[in-house]
């Protein structure tokens, strides 16, 4: 084990020492290229303050730079990205702020603090400048800090007379000095460092390297070391970070001539972890063994489980699973009888799910020449727990004969990487058996045939006895049962595998979930049996021919088709992730990321479950919610935990549109999930919400209410501010809120009115007309006050938000409170970046929510930007058979940025929205037919559309365009008496037009209204 030294951690980084060699920080400027709003200007950058910071726009080949304000000797620089990092980047320096050169680059930057040295250069002025092609979200810098010469680090011991500086740089290898095996290399820090280590890239053979510190009493201690038996980096670090003066390499090199690539100081937050431990493993032997994601490579995955289960498991792309939430990764590889070995991750894969949108999904791989390897897995009620079944199914498909080995292995690390918040699943206790595996103590799995061998192993020190070389040399340990205070023990199950030509073999192993929630350090307690009698492996096919018949049942009441079928898939496959997502009553927008319900998606999700028949959960869901979160103030708290509990978390009592979207949620259980009087015992909770509302708004009508800003105006009347709109982490005038109270107020006056309550109808209406107005006005002074001609997310800022916006339109109904022109403008210039997005290279990231935006086109009348939005957005679900969208979709598929959590049913839910809303639309006026509705859908066979719940009845639905006839049925379920408008298609005027065999007049090249229902509509075009 390595000795750790025990530094005191100082708060450098808080408060940077500054050199007297450099003029003094009030004397810097800071210019950027771009910056997204005040609160992000480049002063923040230079401020001294770690949680302020400069944004660039987002878009690529940004940069930003200081004045120091008179030439000075630079050596370095301190970056504190924030996460919008620049993976590519240069240090370019200059005396007169035109003249600029490069003096360091970098290609592979982890982000985080950066402490960069170079050779030391007179300037007055330090850019950092990123290439073309470098950030998705463009830059963002919490502090960037010029270094004088004399405080950067020294290096000496290496061979020759170039300076050392350079070595820190990209592209500048040196020769370590000296003679014989044993070599040192020093590194001075004049200016105390707050590091965990330092990251030594290596060209050519690799020594096993120890990295030293001077102590207080000027001691050696060692650090950390490196036996350097494979790859090229040497990663030492301690477990907390010290403060560095003196730092020593003792190399031990053999014969060979050890030539360092490049130096890395390791800042304060990468440590070395167990999980950092296992990472430089995968890195090194076997490397092509071990899952993507411990090589930094994005990976995607889908949940399965039962509807509201406490658990389900998260299955990712290359067929790999992590059957609960924090639990460890149970991989198959493939060894064959030549010795070769292989994994999903290394070539093609296919991925399905059953009948197409079903939660039951596959992977399918080739793990050697003729056979193929299809992963599938399934959840299924066991009693009272779920138990998630997994099989790989093993078929020869060549010619000759096939023999190998199967092996299960069991790691200690999550599917859920690192940048998601999750990473490792620490494996202290391991036992593999026949029957069963445990991990610390709990039945992870049950085997459901018997294996032909099995083995564990600990980790080791650096890795020496990690089970996956274990697997290459199909050399399984002895041991079956280890321990390993790092929690990096790890196991396998083999299985023996002869296949004559069109013969196959099943591995079936089951995951019991248990029937209790998580203790509180994320531990599950021990399942109950599963029923050995019934779950076999035999039984697989069985099982999930049930399983499928269950969710055909209670997903197939909607009628829907449509040419394009996939987007029907998808449809169906939301309904289904929502009910896999979902803990007991609780709505979650996710499996891992999402272990709470917020009512902003828990309405959203709730109202499209509605709508595909299934009202017992959303009532269920309103129960829950309302019975918690609701308080005798009428503020609606935002988050529940999945226990019921009120969330304290930050942002817990600031966020105002939870009103708003609980009285939607209330409305549309009662349009179509039992009628008004079902949901009459919410009236009190209805009125009080609403005078909350009307508490929100009152806030900024007192006397004086932020006078001291420019144009005070617009904040008069609006919600007061709150953290709704998630791209304001502080509170901020969100026009998101107030969209939000506004179908708050509509929806309570329709309410009051179904439950002849006449006074709270009034009220209702009176408080809506009156925000309507305030909204309007601030709108327009905020635009005036900025003097923008597009339309505003925040009175605050006057910035814009397109996503947020859209809202506005639907489901708010408010797009006449919106200044027509500048709405335009807001929606073409979106529409501009987002046909930036489909050119060859484009680097960007956006979250799907922006799926709302194509509602926007079809109430601003343009269907066919309106479809092509919405097949931009389909193209770039991962993967596409799956139905689904992650949070955050990055255009470079493996890059490990941050992508929210998957399936993400909030966007789910916005996605079925827009699916429903381009084939109707429920007005104020009545019932809109085919709003959005392009050409291509009823090209064909057209579409057709049953038994879908809408505000006016059940829309049964069909139309379809033959030659130039287009033919619209609408069967009965509509009240009669409801006014109906039919759009056409491609908005082209037809020559004429009949109603029920009747020729109608007054159509136009948008549509025909008709104060009634039809039966059947013939339009000649």
């Amino acid at each position: 084990m390595r000795s750790i030294l025990c530094f005191s951690v100082a708060a450098l980084l808080a408060t940077p020492a500054l050199s007297a060699s450099l003029p003094g920080r009030s004397s810097w400027q800071a210019s950027s290229s771009s910056q997204q709003v005040p609160a992000l200007a480049p002063a923040h950058a230079i401020d001294g303050d770690e949680t302020t910071r400069w944004g660039g726009s987002f878009s690529p080949g940004q940069w930003f730079q200081v004045d120091l304000g008179k030439v000075a000797r630079v050596g370095g620089v301190r970056i504190h990205w924030d996460s919008g990092f620049a993976a590519s980047y240069s240090i370019q320096v200059s005396t007169d702020g035109k003249a600029f050169h490069p003096v360091y680059t970098v290609t592979d930057s982890p982000g985080g603090e950066e402490y960069l040295v170079f050779p030391a250069e007179d300037a007055r002025y330090v850019r950092l400048a990123a290439p073309a092609r470098t950030a998705d979200w463009g830059v963002s810098v919490f502090e960037f800090e010029p270094i004088a010469a004399s405080d950067a680090a020294q290096v000496t011991g290496l061979a020759g007379n170039g300076d050392a500086a350079s070595l820190w740089s990209d592209g500048h290898p040196r020769k370590v000095g000296g003679a014989g095996a044993k070599r040192e290399v020093d590194i001075r820090l004049p200016r105390p460092l707050d590091i965990a280590g330092i990251e030594v890239t290596w060209t050519g053979p690799r020594p096993a390297a120890t990295l030293q510190a001077k102590d207080a009493s000027g001691a050696w201690k060692t650090i950390d070391s490196d036996p350097g038996n494979a790859g090229d980096v040497s990663y030492l670090a301690v477990d907390a970070p010290f403060k560095a003066t003196m730092l020593r390499l003792a190399l031990d090199a053999g014969s060979a001539e050890p030539t360092i690539a490049r130096l890395r100081f390791l800042a304060p937050p990468r440590v070395m972890t167990p999980m950092k431990r296992y990472q430089i493993a995968a890195s090194r032997a076997n490397a092509a063994l071990f899952p993507s994601s411990l090589h930094m490579q994005q990976v995607y995955w889908t949940d399965v489980g039962v509807p509201a289960g406490l658990q389900k498991a998260i299955f990712d792309e290359y067929g790999d699973i992590e059957p609960f939430k924090g639990g460890p990764l149970v991989q198959a590889i493939w060894r064959g009888a030549d010795g070769k070995a292989s994994i999903a991750d290394n070539g093609e894969r296919t991925h399905a799910l059953r009948d197409r949108w079903k939660p039951m999904p596959s992977v399918g791989w080739t793990a050697a020449p003729g056979l193929t390897v299809k992963a599938e897995t399934f959840a299924v009620q066991d009693g009272a727990q779920p138990v998630v079944l997994l099989r790989h199914h093993l078929a020869n498909e060549g010619t000759t004969p096939i023999d190998g080995r199967l092996f299960l292995a069991v790691r200690p690390m999550q599917v859920n990487p690192p940048w998601q918040n999750g990473g490792p699943s620490p494996i202290r206790s391991l036992s593999v058996g026949a029957d069963k595996v445990d991990v610390n103590g709990r039945t992870l799995l049950v085997p459901l045939g018997k294996p032909d061998a099995m083995g564990a192993a600990p980790f080791g020190d650096h890795g020496a006895t990690e089970i996956t070389s274990a697997i290459a040399a199909n050399q399984l340990p002895q041991a079956v049962s280890v321990q390993d205070p790092q929690g990096l023990a790890a196991g396998a199950l083999a299985y023996d595998v002869h296949l004559a030509p069109g013969e196959s073999r099943d591995v079936v192993v089951a995951f019991p979930l248990g029937t209790s929630p998580a203790n509180t350090d994320g531990s599950l307690p021990e399942p109950p049996a599963i029923d050995r009698t019934r779950i076999t492996a035999a039984a697989f096919d069985a099982l999930a021919g049930k399983v499928s018949a269950e969710w055909q049942a209670r997903l197939g009441s909607v009628g829907l088709s449509l040419p394009d079928e996939t987007l029907v898939d998808i449809l169906r496959s939301q309904a289904a992730y929502m009910l896999v997502n979902q803990t007991g009553h609780a709505m979650q927008a996710g499996p891992r990321n999402y272990n709470r319900s917020f009512i902003r998606d828990g309405a959203a999700t709730a109202s499209i479950l509605l709508r595909m028949g299934e009202v017992k959960t959303a009532r269920d869901y309103l129960d829950w919610y309302a019975s918690h979160a609701v308080h005798e103030n009428g503020l609606v708290s935002p988050i529940l935990n999945a226990d019921g509990t009120v969330n304290r978390g930050f942002g817990s009592d600031i966020e105002y549109d939870s009103q708003g979207e609980f009285i939607n949620l209330v409305a549309d259980v009662a349009r179509f999930g039992g009628g008004p009087e079902a949901v009459r015992p919410y009236l009190p909770k209805v009125r009080a919400a609403m005078h909350f509302m009307q508490e929100l708004r009152e806030r900024t009508m007192v006397p004086g209410y932020l006078a001291d800003q420019p144009a005070p105006q617009r904040f008069h009347g609006i919600i007061a501010p709150s953290i709704s709109h998630e791209g304001y982490s502080s509170p901020t005038h969100s026009y998101w809120d107030d969209w939000w109270a506004l179908k708050g107020w509509h929806d309570g006056a329709w309410l009051a009115d179904q439950w002849g309550d006449k006074e709270l109808a009034a009220y209702a209406r009176t408080q809506y007309a009156a925000l309507r107005e305030s909204v309007g006005a601030s709108i327009r002074a905020t635009m005036a006050w900025k003097g923008v001609d597009t339309i505003p997310a925040a009175a605050d800022l006057g910035d814009g938000d397109p996503t947020s916006i859209s809202i506005a339109l639907d489901p708010a109904g408010q797009m006449d409170v919106l200044p027509h022109d500048a709405l335009v403008t807001t929606f073409d210039r979106y529409l501009a970046d987002v046909r930036k997005r489909e050119q060859p290279g484009e680097l960007f990231a956006y979250t799907p929510y922006e799926l709302r935006n194509v509602l926007t086109y079809v109430y601003l009348d343009r269907p066919a930007d309106a479809a092509e939005l919405l097949g931009t957005i389909v193209r770039d679900r991962r993967p596409p058979e799956w139905n689904m969208w992650a949070e955050v979709v990055q255009s470079r598929l493996r890059h490990p940025g941050y992508l929210g959590d998957m399936p993400h049913t909030w966007i789910g839910a916005e996605y079925a929205r827009l699916i429903f809303g381009m084939l109707m639309r429920e007005a104020d006026d009545g019932l809109y037919l085919l709003p959005g509705a392009p050409p291509s859908w009823v090209a064909a066979n057209g579409l057709k559309v049953s038994k879908l719940p809408v505000a006016y009845g059940v829309l049964n639905l069909s139309a379809r365009r033959q030659g130039d006839t287009l033919t619209v049925t609408l069967d009965k379920g509509i009240r009669a008496g409801t006014a109906v408008r039919v759009f056409w298609p491609g908005r082209m005027k037809p020559k004429s037009v009949t109603v029920d065999g009747k020729a109608a007049t007054n159509w136009d090249a948008d549509g025909i209204r008709l104060d009634r229902p039809f039966h059947t509509l013939k339009a000649e075009l």
